[in-house]
């Protein structure tokens, strides 16, 4: 059972850094467009639109559902 769980800790642990990473790409295409508005390119345009389609389907009824799920989870492993 041991190997399984230094398996499973690695593996979380290369999900997480990968996350890391395509956050930091969405973050410096944001950037970009922000720099350079429409003549930053057909794709860092349509990111920044698909992000702005996103935050404004999310409602504000999901947000308070995720920061309780967060302060759930928070509370449950402190324990």
């Amino acid at each position: 059972m041991n190997s399984f769980d230094d398996f499973f800790k690695k593996t979380r642990s290369v999900l997480f850094k990968i996350v890391e990473i395509l956050a930091l790409v969405v973050a410096i295409l944001l950037l970009i467009y922000l720099l350079l508005g429409e003549a930053s390119g057909d794709y860092i345009v349509s990111v920044a639109v698909n992000i702005s389609l996103f935050i404004s389907a999310v409602t504000p009824e999901a947000l308070a559902a995720v920061a309780l799920g967060l302060a759930l989870y928070t509370y449950i492993n402190k324990k």
